[in-house]
C-alpha cells in the first residue's frame, strides 16, 4: 500500500471517529434536555395556567389567520370549545408525556389529529414533518376548517410550523412572518435550531 493510501485510510478513520463523537454528544444532549423537560413540564404548565387566569392578555391560544390558531397544550375540556371555533384539525408538537388529549377524543368531535412528537426547548420538528404539517394546515384551510397548532406553551415548536406555513402559503418573508405572529402572540420565542429549520424551509421554497 502506498503512503498516500495509508494517509487516506487514517484520514477516513479520523473522520469516522469525529462523526461518532458528534453523534454521542448529540444523543447525550438530547437525553439531558429530555430529562429536564420532563421535570419542568408540570411546574411550567401550572405557571402558564396561573398566568392565564390572572392576566387577560396571557391567552391560551391566539388567532393567527382566519383558519389558523396558535397556542398552548389543550386540556380535554377545551376540545368542545375548539370545535365551536371551527377547528377541524389539531397539530400536536408535544412528546407523549406532554400530550393531555388523546386522538380518540379529537376524533369523537370530528377533528383530525396530526401528531409530530418533538422534544421541548432546544429542538425543532424535522423538515419532513414541517412539510406534512404545513400541507395539513393548507388542506384544512381550503376546506374552510381551522387548524389549531400547539406545543406546551405555544412559543417555539408550534410557532416554527406556523411561520413556515405563512412563508409558503401567505407568501410572507420570514422576518415579516415572525413580526406578524408576534403581533398576535407576543410571547413566541424560537430556539436556534428552530430558526435554522425555518430558514432552511424558506430557502427550499426559493429553489422550487
Amino acid at each position: 500500500m502506498k503512503i498516500e493510501e495509508l494517509d487516506d485510510v487514517e484520514h477516513d478513520r479520523n473522520d469516522d471517529g469525529c462523526r461518532t463523537t458528534q453523534i454521542v454528544k448529540a444523543d447525550a444532549k438530547r437525553a439531558l434536555v429530555g430529562a429536564g423537560a420532563r421535570i419542568l413540564f408540570y411546574p411550567t404548565l401550572l405557571y402558564n395556567v396561573f398566568r392565564n387566569k390572572i392576566q387577560a392578555e396571557f391567552r391560551w391560544w391566539d388567532e393567527v389567520d382566519q383558519f389558523l390558531l396558535l397556542g398552548a397544550v389543550p386540556f380535554p375540556k377545551d376540545v368542545p370549545r375548539l370545535k365551536q371555533l371551527g377547528v377541524g384539525g389539531v397539530i400536536t408538537l408535544n412528546e407523549p408525556y406532554e400530550t393531555l388529549v388523546p386522538s380518540s377524543l379529537y376524533h369523537a368531535h370530528g377533528i383530525d389529529h396530526l401528531v409530530i412528537p418533538t422534544r421541548d426547548y432546544l429542538f425543532a420538528p424535522s423538515f419532513v414533518d414541517i412539510r406534512r404539517a404545513v400541507d395539513f394546515i393548507h388542506s384544512n384551510s381550503c376546506a374552510g376548517k381551522t387548524t389549531y397548532v400547539h406545543c406546551k406553551a405555544g412559543r417555539g415548536r408550534s410557532t416554527t410550523i406556523v411561520l413556515c406555513y405563512l412563508v409558503e402559503y401567505k407568501h410572507m418573508a420570514p422576518a415579516a412572518a415572525l413580526e406578524y405572529v408576534r403581533c398576535r402572540r407576543p410571547r413566541v420565542l424560537l430556539a436556534p435550531s428552530q430558526w435554522k429549520v425555518r430558514n432552511r424551509f424558506s430557502y427550499a421554497l426559493l429553489l422550487k
